[in-house]
């Protein structure tokens, strides 16, 4: 983060300044950080959930405001292109189509909600997104190292939770560590009977 810089400009200075920089005048122009970097304190796995769980409600509370924007925008868009009833495009009414893109518009900020619901949650609390994407990488190794190999999936016996998308507590996951031994004792049980 250390750097010579000799230009003076004023963007260079807000730059620096809204990096945590301040200049220090001497012989030549040099940029020190002043703060330390910022290192989110530790969650625990029961916070880790409770939190895992708030970013999942401002991703779903921010898909309806987006779906309706988008609604909005694709119906103020197709409604201000001209129709002629006589023409068809691609062999469809006009009307059907602008009512169909419309809806697609709708659709596609309905999809495009939980990303913006992210970007806002990371935004409301960067610490506390950081430390939830540190705990979250712990918790995606924990489930890649005590998930049952697919190998031994059949139709009477389906892999459970292969992401373990569904854990939203320790007790959760316990009997997902439990269903996954299970899934992996019957696909032992039935490689061994076939042999």
């Amino acid at each position: 983060m250390l750097g010579l810089l000799s230009s003076g400009s004023v963007g260079v200075r807000a730059y620096g300044r809204s990096l945590g920089l301040s200049r220090v005048v001497g012989m030549n122009r040099r940029w020190v950080q002043t703060d330390a970097p910022v290192i989110p304190e530790p969650v625990t796995w029961n916070r880790f959930f409770v939190l895992r769980k708030q970013r999942r409600l401002w991703e779903r509370l921010a898909a309806l405001p987006c779906a309706l924007l988008g609604l909005g925008v694709g119906g103020a868009i197709f409604a201000s292109l001209p129709v002629h009833p006589q023409q068809t495009f691609m062999g469809m009414d006009p009307l059907l189509l602008f009512g169909g893109s419309t809806l697609f518009c709708g659709v596609l900020g309905f999809v495009i909600g939980p990303s913006v619901g992210r970007v806002f949650y990371r935004l409301g609390s960067p610490q506390r997104a950081l430390a939830l994407d540190l705990k979250e990488a712990e918790f995606f190794r924990h489930v890649k190292a005590n998930r049952s190999d697919p190998m031994f999936s059949s139709a009477s016996n389906p892999l459970p939770d292969f992401y373990g998308e569904k854990i939203n507590s320790l007790a959760a996951y316990r009997k997902w560590l439990r269903k996954q031994r299970e899934h992996e004792r019957k696909g032992t049980f039935k490689l061994g009977k076939k042999k």
